[in-house]
């Protein structure tokens, strides 16, 4: 009697083909989680990177402006400047200003800090020179910002002002004084 041959072949039992189907199954949620966390990193990098150059054009076009403004004597414009959304205030400070404001204190620490300690130098040097900033955002700015000597034009007689930000935007009525910038609100049309 000839014995029939068994079929050579391999077959998975159903047991093999649940423990296959969980291996793939996990590595597709490690490979899922990979592509987040990574994507979720590039994504970040991506908006601080916009955020930083948001910040670079903002402090390169108000120190332009304030630079190119003095010299123009009488000349006054109304200025919007654009910044990232994460500030909430900004205040320029008139560093040669006499007057002591501690009004400034309740509005930036820094700020006040830094005036104050200009306002101890010696006699014939330039309080602005002495200073390595002069206009102070909330958060405080990655970077110093030093635009070019300000004389704050405010009807309460303040060594300094500030706007608050609203949208990543404020205005400013600059004008021009010969030997530095005139620095003022826009006045309201009521």
């Amino acid at each position: 009697m000839i014995k029939p041959q068994r079929d050579k072949t391999f077959r998975l039992g159903k047991k093999g083909l649940g423990v296959g189907q969980v291996f793939v199954f996990i590595v597709a949620a490690i490979t899922f989680a990979f592509i987040m966390i990574f994507g979720y990193r590039a994504i970040t990098g991506f908006l601080q990177s916009g955020e930083d150059v948001a910040f670079v054009q903002f402090k390169t076009s108000l120190e332009s402006s304030v630079k190119r403004l003095y010299t123009e004597f009488g000349s006054v414009r109304v200025e919007t400047f654009t910044l990232p959304a994460i500030y909430r205030q900004i205040c320029f400070v008139d560093l040669d200003a006499e007057s002591a404001d501690k009004g400034l204190c309740d509005f930036d620490l820094v700020a006040c800090t830094v005036w104050e300690s200009v306002q101890n130098i010696p006699a014939g040097t330039t309080k602005y020179n002495a200073a390595d900033e002069n206009v102070f955002l909330t958060p405080p700015a990655p970077a110093k910002i030093k635009v070019g000597r300000i004389q704050i034009d405010s009807e309460d007689g303040k060594n300094y002002l500030c706007f608050p930000i609203k949208q990543g935007s404020f205005t400013a009525v600059l004008e021009g004084k010969g030997d530095r910038t005139g620095l003022s609100r826009v006045p309201s049309s009521s």
